[in-house]
């Protein structure tokens, strides 16, 4: 019995790891024929492929933006905000994974956990060796 909860679990893992990888190279492949794609269009200066029954069609789209902050110049982006009545999209945030840390490392210095703060201990099941 031990056993064979052993091998279910191992066979979990390694499902999981196959498609992890997979799903690696497929998002690979998948970015490697849009710039393909936008690389043959913008050569022919057109702005979508033609119509193909079955596969339909592409269109380059308006590009998507992606704007950050150094952390250095985060004072200087939220007076900005401020001044440009954008407040709104001001948030103080905790990231899970820090808070987690933070409270995981109180809890094994015997301190305390910060006020309002719930948390729960998952348990989890480590895998070794490789054969079986």
């Amino acid at each position: 019995m031990e056993r064979d909860l052993l091998l279910r679990f191992k066979t979990a893992r390694d499902a999981i790891k196959t498609c992890d990888e997979a799903l690696k190279a497929a998002r690979e492949e998948e970015r490697t024929a849009e710039q393909a794609i936008i690389d043959y269009l913008e050569a022919k200066q057109a702005s979508a492929t033609g119509k193909y029954p079955g596969v339909g069609w592409a269109q380059i789209n308006s590009p998507r933006l992606y704007a950050s902050a150094p952390q250095e110049t985060f004072p200087q982006l939220l007076v900005w905000l401020r001044d440009h009545e954008q407040a709104s999209a001001i948030k103080e945030t905790v990231h899970p994974s820090t808070l987690s840390q933070i409270v995981g490392e109180q809890l094994r210095n015997d301190g305390e956990v910060p006020p309002g703060v719930v948390y729960y201990l998952k348990p989890q099941v480590g895998l070794y060796g490789g054969a079986l």
